[in-house]
């Protein structure tokens, strides 16, 4: 479940043209997002979709700004990566988190890595070659968006499938 934030036409344009040069794969594969809920099994797709409704319709649009940048080393993908961390809002993009891991498929939650919201920026397999990315292409921070939908996608090999998306009517 991802949540694709809306930026200023200028912001938008910075990130893409980044993202395009530091994780193109992706950058193609999928617009810049706060991912929500991880990848969890086909059987659970119903209850989330479910879940996504309900979610919905008690939450707001709302603000967030990516204030800081930090190079993190993701264990499931054995990449390093550059986020973008969100600042403010960050407390109801976790909350949105807890909430939509409500389910059946909270058993597919690590305990062992800890939610911290972001936007992925880079992938690199060295994580020096992340340490020499040039961060002023990407323009000064924050970087201010909001949050307005729920995006529930499906990845089968190198295609990304929208099933639903929900937005915020709270």
């Amino acid at each position: 479940m991802l949540a694709c934030p809306e930026f200023a036409p200028d912001a938008a344009a910075r990130i893409d043209a980044f993202r395009a040069v530091h994780e193109p794969v992706r950058a193609a594969l999928v617009p810049p997002h706060v991912t929500l809920v991880f990848g969890v099994g086909v059987g659970h797709l119903e209850d989330l979709a479910a879940l996504a409704e309900t979610v919905s319709r008690r939450t707001k649009p709302f603000q967030i700004e990516f204030d800081a940048c930090e190079i993190a080393f993701d264990p499931f993908e054995k990449a390093h990566k550059l986020f973008a961390l969100c600042g403010a809002g960050s407390e109801t993009v976790t909350d949105l988190h807890r909430q939509l891991y409500d389910g059946p498929h909270r058993a597919s939650l690590s305990p062992e890595h800890p939610f911290k919201p972001h936007m992925t920026l880079a992938t690199q397999d060295m994580r020096a070659r992340i340490e020499r990315i040039d961060l002023s292409t990407l323009g000064a921070l924050p970087i201010r968006a909001a949050l307005k939908a729920l995006t529930l996608v499906r990845l089968e090999g190198d295609r990304l499938e929208t099933l639903k998306t929900v937005p915020f009517r709270g």
